[in-house]
């Protein structure tokens, strides 16, 4: 059976949980000198220049995410997709514009959507110098139907790939689907069919030659036990040049010290506190735009009283989410739109309804369903749980907003792997997660809510019932009309908003801090990397397509 979607658009984004890696011993390098190399990056001071247009290295703060194979990274967070770029490429790709060719250099589309030709580049050679074929293009989609990526890229999707010649292949779609050209052959890799052709397991495969791609880098050193990385540059690259001969990524206690104390370049933060402290210090900051995040209320549907959507209605107007908000982010917070997709998407729609602030509305809504305040003004028979992962600030401000009205909200904190399993099963009141991968096409949505998202954050395996939902979801990724499109997406977030099968409670910005001394050639990737992705580590960043 043909593999679906291995991993969701929604990618759980909460640091705790990004930055956490295996612990193990292996260790894999194709140099010899494996210790004093992440060393030397770590000890090297800033970034040096070799010329004016191109760096020695640049040192990056991230955690383990897993050795970078195609069917081995870790998929609990980009950084595994994104180290996994560095090595390997698409057919297409995005750049601060959008969606541009990469491996085909060129494609045409039938009048009804069913099939695509691609144009391949002619001289695009593997890391280990063969030449890459059109067979390698079929030769990897069928081995992903046998043997699935670990990101997502719903290849169910296609009927037959072909190759027409050496450098063109023809895809036969079952039916037209509106985001082929950014989520799918824009995230699923192509591998090399002289390499993988005799794996029968390729999780397990380790050889140096299960890193052979054709991408702008060659994995130098990959230290499982401190989830550290050094890339060296393919100077063979066929895009371009390769202006940074080295990027590390380094996987420093704190991302803060280690900026300050120069032994990162750059990194990532969501706390807007930082963001000033650095900015004072001669840091660059770059804003991801659009937000592309969510952090969000989940409800249990099956929940004898979660059920009532009234109840999950008076919920929200209980709630100051631009309280929340300010609080937690400082910035320019932005409420949570009660139809997921952020106010600062182009899929966004104005005209969703929306829950601000309202203890009265919420008082009355609670009242007629029945949950009386006793004595103490507790309401009668109302008493929930909220399971969060981490440590949760979100769920301490409910607790507290929530008693206003009379509610009781109990936190109960577990770690991330009973957290998955709850929420695989259902087996929750309320839980709060956190997403990344909205800036991207809004397909998300049909995956999510329709029980396709295998993806635990995003409630795996249940399907939101409603049958007016259903028939748009559906319909929408088949309608290449982005009018019409955007209409049905519309009625989507509409509904959603309606039944709040989940609250978002804020939409959070990322922000990259770095010096643009070092390097200056990063930018927000339109539509997010791949499948909606806000972060920078875009390897299109990286390379002079002039040169």
């Amino acid at each position: 059976m043909l593999n679906r979607i291995k991993f969701s658009l929604l990618m759980l984004f909460c640091i705790a949980v990004i930055m956490t890696g295996c612990s193990t011993n292996e260790k894999i390098s194709g140099s010899t000198q494996v210790t004093s190399e992440l060393a030397t990056a770590k000890n090297s001071g800033k970034a040096t220049s070799l010329t004016t247009d191109s760096v020695a290295r640049i040192r990056m703060a991230w955690g383990n995410s897993g050795y970078p194979s195609p069917f081995a990274f870790s998929s609990s967070g980009p950084g595994g997709f994104l180290r996994n770029s560095f090595l390997f490429d698409t057919l297409t790709w995005k750049d601060e514009n959008g969606v541009v060719p990469w491996l085909a250099k060129s494609w045409s589309v039938s009048e009804d959507g069913l099939q695509y030709t691609f144009d391949l580049e002619e001289n695009v050679l593997w890391h280990d110098g063969n030449r890459l074929t059109a067979d390698d293009v079929v030769f990897s989609f069928g081995y992903y139907q046998m043997h699935p990526f670990m990101w997502t890229g719903d290849i169910s999707q296609i009927q037959t790939v072909t190759a027409i010649d050496d450098h063109k292949v023809k895809f036969t779609l079952n039916q037209p689907y509106a985001p082929f050209l950014s989520d799918l052959v824009g995230i699923v890799p192509i591998i090399p069919k002289h390499v993988w052709q005799n794996v029968d397991s390729p999780l397990d495969y380790r050889d140096p030659s299960a890193l052979v791609g054709t991408g702008p880098y060659i994995l130098k050193e990959y230290d499982e036990k401190s989830g550290q990385y050094l890339f060296t540059a393919n100077d063979h690259y066929f895009k371009g040049k390769v202006l940074v001969k080295e990027v590390a990524y380094m996987n420093p206690e704190n991302q803060l010290l280690a900026l300050q104390k120069g032994e990162v370049d750059s990194a990532m933060t969501y706390k807007y506190s930082e963001v000033q402290q650095l900015e004072k210090e001669g840091f660059d900051v770059l804003k991801s735009a659009p937000t592309g995040s969510a952090v969000r209320v989940t409800f249990n549907l099956d929940h004898p009283q979660l059920k009532d959507k009234r109840l999950r209605q008076a919920l929200a107007y209980a709630l100051d989410r631009a309280e929340m908000a300010e609080k937690i982010t400082g910035g320019d917070p932005i409420v949570g739109n009660a139809g997921i997709i952020p106010p600062d998407s182009p899929w966004y729609s104005s005209s969703v309804k929306q829950y601000e602030y309202n203890v009265t509305e919420a008082e009355q809504i609670l009242d007629e369903l029945g949950y009386n305040k006793n004595a103490s003004g507790v309401r009668n028979g109302l008493k929930l749980n909220v399971m969060v992962s981490s440590n949760s600030p979100e769920a301490q401000i409910m607790q507290e907003m929530l008693k206003k009205v009379g509610v009781v909200l109990n936190i109960q904190q577990v770690d991330a792997a009973t957290f998955s399993t709850a929420m695989g099963e259902n087996k929750y009141d309320l839980a709060i997660t956190g997403h990344i991968g909205l800036s991207g096409d809004p397909d998300y949505l049909r995956q999510w809510f329709l029980g396709e998202a295998s993806n635990s954050w995003a409630a795996r395996g249940k399907q939101f019932d409603h049958a007016t939902f259903q028939h748009l979801a559906l319909e929408q990724m088949s309608e290449l009309d982005t009018d019409k499109r955007k209409e049905m997406i519309g009625e989507m977030q509409n509904i959603l908003a309606e039944e709040l099968p989940t609250l978002v409670l804020y939409h959070r910005p990322f922000y990259y801090v770095f010096k643009s001394s070092d390097f200056n050639g990063w930018f927000n990737t339109s539509g997010g990397i791949a499948d909606g992705i806000p972060l920078w580590d875009n390897k299109a960043a990286l390379i002079d397509e002039d040169n």
